[in-house]
């Protein structure tokens, strides 16, 4: 009876280690090779290190990138981490409105600032009888 209950555990063990663990990588991958399958030029993505950009052309295992008008970069396709939804990230004019150039002040060199800095080289040390160890001298 005690056999029957160990083997009943074990199968319970595998089955749950199935439901939490290979099934929802299963289905994360499934997702992810959709993903890729339906990349066409003119999609904007975010790669895994946060870059964003315009798909120009799209090859089984690159992706040429626009990050920014006429700069082009060509990636895997496995850099790709999603396609970019509209609030995802900020517009061009938020960002223009942020900056301000009214709040920067611009300041005149100082005279310190403009002279220049000569190095210095250490002095070697004084030859002669004053640096040197002396010893009394002993009378025979």
């Amino acid at each position: 009876m005690q056999q029957y209950t160990t083997l009943i555990l074990i199968a319970l063990m595998v089955v749950a280690f199935y439901f939490l663990i290979m099934r929802p990588q299963k289905k994360r991958q499934q997702a992810i090779q959709k993903t890729m399958n339906e990349l066409q030029p003119g999609t904007r993505v975010m790669l895994g290190s946060g870059v964003f950009g315009t798909l120009v052309s799209v090859g089984t295992k690159q992706v040429v990138l626009e990050v920014s008008p006429g700069v082009e970069m060509t990636v895997l396709k496995q850099a790709i981490a999603r396609t970019v939804a509209p609030g995802d990230e900020d517009s061009e004019l938020d960002e223009l409105e942020e900056y301000d150039d009214s709040e920067v002040i611009e300041e005149e060199p100082s005279s310190l600032d403009s002279t220049p800095i000569e190095p210095t080289t250490p002095e070697p040390p004084a030859s002669g009888s004053a640096g040197a160890d002396q010893r009394p001298s002993s009378a025979n």
